[in-house]
């Protein structure tokens, strides 16, 4: 009876979309109007559908449970595939219904993924490391909050790859889980990593970085429906910054992160400040400044394409991952671009994709 009530509203499209129940494991399909699957870099990802109230609550209805308790009785899970390939997995976060002037209910489910979840674990009173790998503190910190409360405390998250990256010192006080990990990623330190929890949900530490080059993979005036380049320039820019930490007065620590001369002489001498006042170590005061000088000593083009699933396969590349680029009004000629950031908008007759590229 399940299959015969979702088919009319989904049996022409690729895309599927299940809740699950974290107690029962049982696996449910719901139908949808749109999906939108947004995945940055670093970030994680999160996921919005909106649906129908009535197709969902006929659904509801077939388990003998209401529409609210289907979707927000206990710790949801939800899936996305296309096919049968996932290309989304996480919780339910949010849930909204909203009534229009015909009478006719709409539903949106906001969802995050399994990362995000960390926001709401603390690493205890006190945890310290020392000359420790910095995938593995990443990998450590996660690993005992799981262990610190069970079986509550578990969400299943495993150990996937971890590469060898940096060494590094760090002390814990009822620290977000999610933020410090964070903290030592490729958005903030130089020499960080990038990270993922995947959609086994497998944590995974990559360094250098995540991704592949895909040369074979060509986004030009033959597959791209739109772009859009913007590049900062002059208020944008620092080319010496003094990154301040922990102390006061005269007693902060702090150290000043230059770049190469090529830079002042180009736009002359820019200056910043940035406050990272936990921080309690010069050497992670430098890996932050040389961050922030890699991402602001000149001019870096923000670009971003749109192109439709039908004509690129989201299948065949990730976030992380290297593409040629081919722009003639850009002079664009075959480039090297790396994605930060793919947001899915999946509807019905076509899915829409937009890729922001660095």
């Amino acid at each position: 009876m399940l299959d015969q009530l979702s088919r009319p509203l989904s049996e022409h499209m690729k895309y599927h979309c299940f809740i699950i129940d974290t107690s029962t494991q049982r696996k449910v399909e719901i139908p949808f109007s749109s999906i939108q699957i947004v995945d940055e870099l670093n970030k994680g990802k999160q996921c919005t559908i909106t649906m129908s109230y009535e197709a969902v609550r006929k659904i509801a209805a077939v388990y003998g449970q209401s529409v609210h308790f289907l979707l927000s009785g206990a710790l949801r899970e939800i899936t996305v595939e296309k096919d049968t390939s996932r290309i989304y997995y996480g919780v339910i976060s949010d849930l909204s219904l909203q009534q229009n002037q015909q009478g006719d209910i709409g539903l949106t489910i906001a969802s995050v993924g399994f990362f995000s979840l960390f926001a709401k674990r603390r690493t205890g009173v006190k945890r310290v490391f020392t000359n420790t790998d910095a995938g593995q503190i990443a990998w450590t910190i996660i690993n005992e909050s799981q262990q610190s409360d069970l079986p509550y405390s578990n969400f299943g998250i495993t150990q996937g790859l971890i590469q060898t990256s940096v060494s590094r010192d760090r002390t814990f006080r009822f620290a977000s889980v999610k933020d410090e990990i964070e903290q030592m990623s490729n958005l903030n330190l130089k020499n960080g990593f990038d990270l993922e929890i995947n959609d086994l949900k497998q944590f995974n530490v990559y360094y250098p970085q995540k991704g592949q080059d895909r040369p074979q993979i060509v986004l030009d005036e033959e597959n791209i429906l739109s772009w859009r380049y913007r590049k900062p320039l002059i208020l944008s820019l620092a080319n010496k910054v003094h990154v301040v930490g922990n102390g006061f007065n005269d007693d902060v620590l702090y150290v000043t992160r230059e770049s190469s001369s090529d830079y002042k002489t180009t736009f002359k001498l820019l200056e910043e400040v940035v406050s990272e006042r936990d921080v309690i170590t010069s050497a992670t005061l430098q890996d932050k400044g040389d961050r922030f000088l890699l991402d602001n000593q000149s001019p870096r083009v923000e670009l971003q394409l749109t192109h439709l699933d039908d004509e690129l396969d989201v299948l065949t590349y990730e976030v992380g991952d290297s593409v040629r680029v081919q722009i003639a009004e850009l002079e664009i000629a075959n480039i090297s671009k790396r994605i930060y950031k793919r947001s899915m908008q999946i509807s019905d007759p076509q899915t829409i994709v937009t890729l922001d590229l660095k």
